[in-house]
């Protein structure tokens, strides 16, 4: 396990060392390179991953144009959900916009490491609800913010996402054209 990797799960739980040597044989180092895919439409991926370095997006094809749903970058954690917890195919892409390096855990051993380790089920259970928190916020920004507003709170709270993600996904991640992107941006610099 990565020192970063280390820092994050001791944000959410009190780990020992102990804990920390525990783990670390249920943890894989994996790299995508730009452009791979972690996984596709109608495949099976249940694996959790925390990024090291680099970014993903997840997003669904409606009608042949790429939805991005979501963006993760360092120091985040992202899994196909549909997989993980329905155990079905995945019905999204997870593709990487960067190199990334991951380090990785599959659900078999995540659940092996949460039988041994109370901590471990502990930080499970709350990064899922954060999760959810995440997702929900996410759900109701569209229903009750405009797309500049969006745009304004992401710049606060995650600028590094703004930054570094390609404008054309940045675009679909706030639910406007890339054109749109480009008129709200000079607007909000003027």
């Amino acid at each position: 396990m990565r020192d970063n990797l280390i820092a994050f799960v001791r944000k959410y739980v009190d780990f020992s060392d102990e804990d920390l040597d525990l783990a670390q044989p249920y943890f894989t180092d994996i790299t995508l390179k730009k452009g791979e895919f972690w996984v596709k439409e109608g495949e099976y991926n249940a694996d959790v991953a925390f990024i090291n370095k680099g970014m993903v997006r997840s997003y669904f094809i409606k009608e042949k144009v790429d939805i991005t749903f979501d963006l993760t970058i360092e120091n985040q954690i992202f899994s196909n959900t549909t997989s993980y917890s329905l155990g079905l195919p995945s019905t999204e892409y997870i593709q990487a916009i960067e190199d990334c390096d991951l380090c990785v855990i599959t659900k078999v051993n995540l659940h092996l490491l949460y039988a041994q380790s109370p901590k471990w089920e502990r930080l499970g259970r709350i990064i899922y609800e954060n999760y959810t928190v995440l997702q929900e916020m996410r759900v109701r920004s569209f229903i009750s913010e405009t797309a500049k507003e969006r745009y304004e709170i992401l710049s606060k709270t995650k600028p590094e996402l703004i930054r570094r993600t390609p404008q054309i996904y940045l675009a679909n991640y706030l639910g406007i054209t890339p054109q749109s992107l480009s008129r709200l941006r000079r607007e909000i610099t003027r």
